[in-house]
């Protein structure tokens, strides 16, 4: 599994704080500054283009080469970057770009053509493969970039703010997939960008650059509620988050939901039969806990006759708690949040990251309408 450790680490020559962390594999990073902030620099520093000013940046326990043949094998171990400061090869065809790629990498011919066929016709460009890079457009060039990397599988994969350049639609879909790379390769992918709209819902972990350096890092549901963002507060401080959240933004469809006096085996198989492993308990309508399926088998071997004792305390949005609390508790990814009146009646849930990017929205939204000075 991959991991970077940054330490006693600072970019530039005015700073107030150096940064220390560690990032492990699995992880989505977003870069986010604008330009001439650091945030594209630091993907130099972890590409081995760029050394900081001060500190050290480790990947897996060891620093990263300075030497330009030992930096080009360790590269070739599994790091990439995408950018136009790594075009395609403009005389060789789209797919002799990919396949060489690839077979650089250890691919056989076949096996690599096999990649090249599958993935193209997922996006509708099997009818590029034969034309050179300059007979492609702005967009379709942009993703054979991302084609050209995404397919080695990399363990580090760096990305410019190439992504900002694509339809919305086309970066959800590279978002999707990146997504995918991390949980399955347990890789860190790293994108810079310097839209704050692309943040929040995307990434798992953020480092925010003015300046030259990194000021904050954190994730996601953390830097939402402090003080580096007061448009955010005031936001937040001025609105019913149920009104605001719940209008077309409840889940598409319903979690499995139990009576309160539902006996531990008959818990079981409802949540076996649904294909659920997560339910909300109600005591009629009112809301009194969630139930996984790790609680209820203990609850069995427990013998127990009820799932009182094994409940969760949910994380639950009301018309009365303010929002930002909600979200500092930073529940798990996977877990959905509950939507209570303030009478303790359930109205639905939310998914955390539903939340994230509806809340964003809300904040974009403030700032254009704000007055311009």
């Amino acid at each position: 599994m991959s991991q970077i450790q940054i330490s006693n680490f600072a970019l530039a020559e005015k700073f107030k704080t150096l940064v220390e962390l560690t990032i492990g594999g699995g992880q989505l990073v977003a870069c986010y500054g604008d330009i001439g902030s650091g945030s594209e620099e630091m993907l130099k520093v972890l590409f081995g283009e760029k050394s900081p000013l001060q500190g050290k940046v480790r990947y897996n326990g060891e620093p990263i080469p300075q030497q330009a043949n030992a930096l080009e094998q360790w590269r070739h171990k599994g790091v990439m970057l995408i950018s136009w400061r790594l075009p395609l090869l403009e005389w060789l065809s789209v797919n002799d770009n990919l396949l060489f790629v690839l077979q650089v990498r250890g691919y056989s011919v076949r096996k690599a053509q096999e990649r090249i066929q599958q993935a193209l016709e997922e996006d509708n460009l099997l009818e590029h493969l034969d034309k050179t890079p300059q007979q492609l457009n702005h967009a379709q060039h942009i993703q054979l970039l991302l084609w050209r990397a995404y397919l080695c599988q990399p363990e580090l994969l760096l990305i410019d703010s190439l992504l900002n350049e694509l339809p919305k639609p086309l970066q959800e879909k590279w978002h999707s997939r990146l997504h995918q790379l991390c949980q399955s390769r347990q890789s860190i992918v790293v994108i810079h960008t310097t839209h704050l709209a692309s943040l929040c819902h995307q990434a798992d972990y953020l480092l925010l650059f003015e300046k030259g350096n990194c000021t904050t890092h954190g994730t996601p549901a953390k830097l939402l509620v402090e003080d580096n963002l007061p448009a955010l507060r005031k936001l937040v401080a001025n609105i019913n988050p149920l009104q605001a959240l719940t209008a077309g933004q409840l889940a598409k469809w319903p979690t499995l939901t139990l009576d309160i006096h539902t006996l531990p085996d008959s818990a079981l198989k409802a949540m076996q039969q649904a294909r659920s492993s997560y339910a909300y308990l109600l005591d009629g309508k009112k809301l009194v806990g969630g139930l996984s399926l790790y609680q209820v088998n203990r609850a069995l071997q427990q013998k127990s006759a009820q799932l009182n004792e094994f409940l969760d305390l949910l994380p639950t949005i009301t018309d009365e708690r303010p929002f930002s609390e909600v979200i500092a508790e930073g529940p798990a990814k996977q877990r959905d949040l509950a939507v209570i009146d303030a009478k303790g009646k359930y109205l639905g849930q939310l998914r955390h990251k539903q939340v994230l990017a509806s809340l964003h929205d809300l904040l974009n939204n403030a700032m254009n309408e704000a007055p311009q000075s």
